[in-house]
C-alpha cells in the first residue's frame, strides 16, 4: 500500500495541471526536512484526500504510525457547486501543488477556485481558531456610490451565512443581488462556504470573524475575497460563477 500511494503521487507530478493552475494561493510552515516519516504521512493523507473527496465533496482525515504521537491531520473540500469531475481535477492539481512547494513542511494551506486542501500536525479539525490563515484579495476597481453599495454588500452577506447553514446547504450558499437601488445596472455575485468538519454554529462563528475583516480588508472596492482556513467570502460585480464552467 505505501508504494502504491507513492508512485500514484509521484506520478501525478508528471501530469500537467488540469483545472486551476491560474487561481491559487498556498502556504507552508513548519520545516520537517529530513524526516521522512512526516513526509509519508504527507503522501499518505494527500492520497487520501484525492481518492475520496470528490465522491461527497469534502473528506477529513488523520495519518500516524502506531504508538506515534506525531499524527497529521487534513482535509480537502471542494466548492458546492463543482461537480465530482471538477471536484477530482481540483484536488488532483492542489495535491500536485502541495507536493511541488511544500514537501518538507509540516503544515500546509492551498486554495483554488473550486477547492480547499489543508494539512497540519496540530489537530485543527471542528476548531477553526486554531492556526487561523487569512488571505484577502481586492478588485482594484472601486465601488460605483460606495455610500449604497457597501450597505448593499453587508446585507448580501448576511444573507449568505443564513443560506449557508440552513439544513441541507452543507455549509455553502451563492447568490446574485440585482436591480439595487442608487446602483443601477450593477449587480453584485457573492458566495460563502465553511468547511463541513464545522457545524453550524462554528461556521456562523468563523462567517462572523470573515464578515468582521470586510471593511479593513475590502473597504470600497468592488470585489473582495477573504479567504481563512475554515471558511470564506467573496463577492464581485461580475459573475464569477462561470468559473465552474472552464
Amino acid at each position: 500500500m505505501a508504494f502504491s500511494y507513492k508512485f500514484f503521487l509521484m506520478s501525478l507530478l508528471l501530469l500537467p495541471l488540469a483545472n486551476c493552475e491560474n487561481n491559487y494561493l498556498h502556504s507552508c510552515a513548519k520545516n520537517i526536512t529530513d524526516n521522512a516519516d512526516l513526509q509519508a504521512r504527507i503522501m499518505g493523507v494527500l492520497y487520501h484526500l484525492i481518492k475520496v473527496t470528490p465522491a461527497k465533496g469534502f473528506t477529513s482525515s488523520s495519518f500516524s504510525s502506531s504508538g506515534d504521537d506525531n499524527t497529521l491531520y487534513a482535509l480537502a473540500q471542494c466548492r458546492g457547486d463543482a461537480n465530482a469531475d471538477l471536484c477530482s481535477k481540483c484536488v488532483k492539481d492542489a495535491a500536485k501543488a502541495l507536493l511541488a512547494n511544500c514537501s518538507e513542511q509540516a503544515q500546509a494551506y492551498i486554495w483554488y477556485d473550486l477547492c480547499f486542501l489543508r494539512y497540519d500536525t496540530v489537530n485543527f479539525l471542528g476548531n477553526w481558531m486554531i492556526d487561523g490563515a487569512e488571505i484577502y484579495q481586492t478588485n482594484t476597481v472601486e465601488a460605483q456610490n460606495s455610500s449604497a453599495f457597501i450597505p448593499t454588500v453587508k446585507e448580501m452577506v448576511d444573507n449568505l451565512k443564513s443560506r449557508a447553514t440552513m439544513p441541507g446547504a452543507n455549509l455553502f450558499a451563492k447568490m446574485v443581488v440585482s436591480n439595487i437601488s442608487s446602483l443601477e445596472g450593477v449587480n453584485i455575485y457573492g458566495m460563502t462556504q465553511c468547511t463541513r468538519d464545522m457545524n453550524k454554529f462554528t461556521c456562523i462563528e468563523c462567517l462572523d470573524h470573515v464578515e468582521g475583516l470586510l471593511s479593513s480588508d475590502c473597504r470600497s472596492a468592488s470585489g473582495c475575497k477573504i479567504l481563512y482556513n475554515s471558511c470564506y467570502m467573496r463577492y464581485e460585480t461580475y459573475d464569477f460563477f462561470s468559473t465552474l464552467s472552464h
